[in-house]
């Protein structure tokens, strides 16, 4: 009996033709494997090399989207300069400063309306409740006719671009 379970074994353990052994089976799978972890590897280099350029390429176009609006802005203020030193030419000439009123009045005007067209606009302080977002309290002063804590003057407009806050309003506020 004995000898017969070794028959068995041993013919277990022959090699059948056409058939690989288990070794060589998982060593090919390995191999396949390893191609396959490296192409893997190297397409993800591949698309961080191109995220790299992607970000490289979007920070230069951010930067020149923000000179351009500058310049943009720049440009659409020199007309205004330009009017100023008319105004200047007009008052050295004719001294008549009712004329010059009226032309630095225009310059204010469209200076102005050029603002708003970028999203500029005025805080409207006076008469107004003290906010902090919106101003900032110069002084305090006691005032029979307004309630506590609201804007009497306004010594420096405020502004919003856009709905921001740019630059606060500096006020005198009731106590």
């Amino acid at each position: 009996m004995e000898a017969k379970r070794e028959k068995i074994t041993a013919a277990k353990k022959a090699k059948k033709p056409g058939r690989p052994s288990k070794t060589k089976v998982l060593e090919e799978k390995i191999v396949k494997l390893e191609k396959e972890r490296d192409a893997v590897k190297e397409q993800l280099l591949r698309l961080a090399a191109e995220f790299e350029n992607y970000k490289k390429i979007t920070s230069r176009n951010i930067e020149n989207r923000v000179k351009t609006a500058n310049e943009d802005l720049l440009l659409n203020l020199l007309p205004i300069l330009d009017d100023l030193e008319r105004s200047l030419e007009a008052g050295k000439k004719s001294r008549r400063f009712k004329t010059l009123y009226e032309g630095i009045e225009l310059i204010y005007n469209n200076f102005k309306t050029l603002l708003e067209k970028y999203g500029v606009e005025p805080i409207e302080s006076v008469g107004q409740p003290f906010n902090v977002d919106v101003h900032e309290a110069l002084l305090m002063v006691e005032n029979d006719e307004y309630p506590s804590n609201v804007v009497l003057q306004e010594h420096q407009k405020g502004y919003r671009l856009k709905g921001k806050v740019i630059r606060h309003a500096k006020v005198v506020v009731t106590k």
